[in-house]
């Protein structure tokens, strides 16, 4: 029987290589690859696409800077900052036990980036994220790869492969990641742009997820 479910397991990540790869621009900064048949939706301040693959669900979101709310990001300390808050802005928007792992500052091309994972426990399974955001052009982009942790072995090629396709243009350069100094900011939290971003991948996240339950 663990033979019979071994192989079905090998011929769905088989099949999901097979369905094929494309690369998608985001906008004229920001490229990464997807399995076709993602689907995209945008405004005039935000964009997201999300993707099924064999083993997780991908989503990736760009919200643009608000300038009445968004941080002034004016060195490398205020990026590592803005980046550490997206962080416990992440675990607070998950249930009590959710963990932070595997948080690294690490670099794509020459900009900045934090690469972490958060673990869930759903009731019904470990649950696991794993997030790439960067700031840069006046916008964040969050890069999201979810599956099951009892998937992960056969999860890690699909992640993989999502995250080391996410390119940027090389005219985008270090100091394209801190904003202006803005003196007309009005007393809203300064981080209220990054609950938004949260807020929405956490919608998608669970309509995908439920999805996925359906169908299984």
């Amino acid at each position: 029987m663990k033979k019979l479910v071994l192989l079905v397991l090998i011929l769905s990540c088989l099949q999901s290589y097979g369905q094929g790869w494309q690369t998608v621009k985001l906008d004229s900064a920001v490229s990464f690859q997807l399995p076709q048949g993602y689907k995209k939706a945008k405004s005039d301040t935000a964009s997201s696409f999300s993707a099924s693959t064999a083993f997780g669900t991908i989503l990736i979101f760009k919200a643009n800077d608000n300038p009445v709310v968004t941080p002034d990001i004016e060195r490398d300390k205020h990026l590592t900052d803005y980046y550490n808050d997206y962080i416990d802005r992440v675990k607070s928007s998950s249930a009590s036990d959710g963990k932070i792992l595997n948080e690294k500052d690490t670099l794509l091309g020459e900009l900045r980036v934090k690469d972490f994972t958060l673990q869930i426990d759903t009731g019904s399974g470990v649950e696991m994220r794993k997030f790439r955001i960067l700031h840069a052009n006046n916008a964040t982009y969050a890069f999201e790869f979810l599956f099951e942790e009892m998937h992960k072995e056969y999860a890690a090629a699909e992640s993989d492969k999502f995250f080391n396709s996410i390119k940027v243009n090389e005219q985008v350069l270090p100091a394209d990641q801190f904003t202006a100094v803005n003196d007309e900011k009005s007393g809203t939290s300064p981080y209220f742009i990054g609950a938004a971003i949260l807020a929405a991948i956490a919608l998608i996240a669970f309509l995908f997820m439920r999805k996925k339950k359906v169908v299984s």
